[in-house]
């Protein structure tokens, strides 16, 4: 219980000398990046790599979307990160990879007031305050097609007012 990369487990016992242990591992959405350290999340917010005592390998661990702008005092506790941080994290995280799988993503939380990600390290996106993340993100998606094979001549798209988004050009 105490292994936070462990969702869930089972023991069963099989007599008469055998015991069945069932583990359910978290699986790792993202990569935070603080000043002085990073860590891994699942997408519930839980710490993956928080004992360093317990070796912890992600096979993956490049390919995973980077996070930063997080303030860690205000977001990290013993096993968990903030809610709110956890929750914006996922919707994004979870929404870009329906669309371009696991394509290169660095998002930007700016302190919940600036949220920006950069796909590819090309595209920026503007997303603007931590609020109507869904529906910033399902505009997203329709303006998608307007830029495709086009990203290299795209400066930004803004999302950060759903109803009146836009694509700057360079």
């Amino acid at each position: 219980k105490k292994i936070s990369a462990i969702r869930d487990f089972h023991i069963y016992r099989i007599p008469p000398g055998t015991v069945l242990i069932r583990i359910s591992e978290r699986k790792p959405i993202a990569v935070i990046v603080f000043n002085d350290r990073s860590v891994v999340i699942d997408d519930e917010g839980y710490i993956l790599n928080r004992n360093p005592n317990l070796s912890f390998n992600v096979p993956n661990l490049t390919d995973l979307p980077v996070v930063s702008g997080v303030q860690s005092e205000e977001a990290i506790s013993a096993e968990k990160i903030d809610p709110a941080y956890s929750r914006v994290v996922k919707d994004i995280i979870s929404e870009l990879s329906s669309l371009f799988g696991s394509r290169r993503i660095h998002l930007d939380i700016g302190a919940f007031q600036n949220i920006s990600l950069l796909l590819d390290d090309i595209l920026r996106v503007k997303i603007g305050r931590g609020e109507n993340i869904q529906r910033k993100m399902e505009v997203f998606r329709v303006l998608l097609p307007a830029i495709t094979n086009k990203w290299s001549e795209v400066e930004y798209v803004d999302v950060r007012f759903p109803d009146n988004p836009a694509i700057k050009y360079k």
